[in-house]
């Protein structure tokens, strides 16, 4: 019977270190990301506008285009890019420490538990500083004359917030699932 259990927890193993490599993977990934989103960011509002006819073109011509702002425009602009960006990075980092973990062996420890609990601060959080941060910026791209518009935006992603709610609620109940074995154990 011990051999079948150590061949589990050998085999889940495994899978957490291809799991841990993966995440290098999805590293590199997120930087050919990064680069993809530059590009759109720079090229398509050129490429739509030579698609469109003259009287679409006047209206395409609402969409910012950061190579066409000041340069303070576009250092509030890729201020913004890269402040929404490190979002996804530091959520990645922390399931990337969390999964190196488990490769390691150490599932339930109060560092798994604290990732678990600053995923769910993060994603709660998240979708109301990135609302104001977006609405300021665009703001300020419209007194310095970059944007044509400010149309201010209130999307909350309610999903995210959701998402946050439910990893604060499971990290209470692995907590108190840890705490039962562990008075199990003692018990027995």
């Amino acid at each position: 019977m011990a051999v079948v259990w150590n061949s589990a927890r050998d085999t889940r193993r495994r899978w957490f270190r291809r799991l841990d490599l993966a995440f290098w993977a999805i590293w590199v990934a997120f930087a050919v990301f990064i680069w993809l989103a530059y590009r759109t960011n720079t090229t398509a509002s050129v490429a739509i506008a030579a698609s469109l006819n003259p009287e679409q073109a006047k209206c395409a011509g609402i969409v910012i285009n950061p190579l066409n702002m000041s340069g303070r425009g576009q250092l509030l602009f890729w201020s913004l890019f890269a402040f929404q960006l490190s979002f996804y990075a530091v959520l990645i980092g922390i399931l990337h420490r969390m999964v190196h973990r488990f490769a390691c062996g150490r599932i339930f420890v109060s560092e798994t538990l604290q990732g678990v609990w600053w995923m769910g601060i993060i994603l709660v959080i998240w979708p109301f500083v990135d609302v104001i941060t977006s609405n300021a910026v665009l703001y300020a791209l419209h007194e310095i004359g970059d944007a044509k518009f400010f149309l201010p935006s209130y999307n909350i992603d309610v999903g995210t917030i959701a998402g946050g709610l439910f990893l604060m609620a499971l990290k209470f109940v692995i907590e108190h699932a840890i705490l039962l074995q562990t008075e199990n154990e003692l018990t027995i």
